[in-house]
């Protein structure tokens, strides 16, 4: 079974608004990429030969780098291992997870 691309479904991967993201709608948005990304991995571990799968999973790959980078730059690491050098140690100068969104 080949995986069926759908090119709608790709062009609803970006975001075509002008108007910047809040930053709950660019965690969301971060999150989505990297769950499309990770399912794409899963389904080409299965299925290694798929073309269009594996050009699904680069541009769902792209996509979530560039979220998640715009996402650091803006409020802050997503993770200990963030893409960007330290330049100070600001790990928790925003909210807790379990604290919400301030």
């Amino acid at each position: 079974m080949q995986y069926e691309y759908d090119a709608g479904r790709a062009a609803a991967m970006t975001r075509p608004s002008s108007q910047p993201m809040n930053r709950s709608e660019l965690y969301r948005w971060v999150m989505a990429l990297g769950f499309c990304a990770y399912d794409m991995l899963l389904y080409l571990d299965t299925h290694p030969d798929d073309a269009q799968a594996l050009s699904y999973y680069n541009q769902c790959n792209e996509l979530y780098n560039s979220a998640k980078k715009t996402y650091e730059e803006r409020f802050e690491p997503l993770s200990a291992f963030g893409s960007q050098p330290l330049e100070d140690w600001d790990w928790n100068d925003g909210p807790m997870p379990w604290e919400g969104v301030k």
